[in-house]
């Protein structure tokens, strides 16, 4: 039996996805056992998630050390869907570095599991996505990681592009050019 090539498989989902056919997930996680392709599935999610942006959903994954408010994930969301992209994402990490550095303000942390001491302990949160209004993007939806070793700021990666704005990157820019 011949294997199905995974851009294939992705452009598949992507088609079905858009038509709200829910029930391609299952499927491809069962032809994915089957063919013993378990290696392939970040792969795969990241073909899925490139062929919905050819046809309009940009999934953005954004991760910061606390939870995002409202106002900033809105202000992401118009950033992604603008033409411009990413190029505006100072007035977004201003917001957030200036949210993490107040101290008398409340926070909303959200608790990172427990793990066996390794870096990669995150907490995934599902966002609702929002209609955007734009030529080229219909939807921008939001998929939030709660990283508390990125001490502040936020990192977004889309299919295309990732911009990290976090103060861990910062630091560790700062380490390599021993300032």
């Amino acid at each position: 039996m011949a294997r199905t090539l995974r851009r294939k498989l992705a452009r598949h989902a992507a088609e079905r996805l858009l038509k709200g056919d829910a029930a391609v997930i299952d499927e491809l996680a069962a032809l994915i056992v089957h063919e013993r392709r378990e290696r392939e599935i970040d792969l795969l999610v990241q073909d899925i998630e490139a062929e919905l942006a050819e046809r309009g959903i940009i999934v953005a994954t954004v991760e910061s050390a606390t939870r995002l408010d409202e106002a900033t994930k809105d202000a992401i969301k118009r950033l992604l869907s603008s033409n411009s992209g990413m190029e505006s994402l100072a007035s977004v990490e201003g917001r957030s570095a200036a949210r993490a550095s107040r101290k008398d303000a409340p926070r909303s942390e959200a608790r990172v599991p427990e793990t066996d001491g390794s870096d990669c302990a995150a907490q995934y949160v599902e966002l609702s996505d929002m209609e955007v209004p734009s030529d080229r993007i219909a939807q921008v939806r939001l998929r939030e990681i709660i990283r508390s070793e990125l001490i502040g700021g936020v990192k977004i990666t889309t299919p295309t592009q990732v911009m990290d704005a976090t103060i861990a990157k910062k630091l560790n820019d700062l380490r390599a050019k021993k300032i």
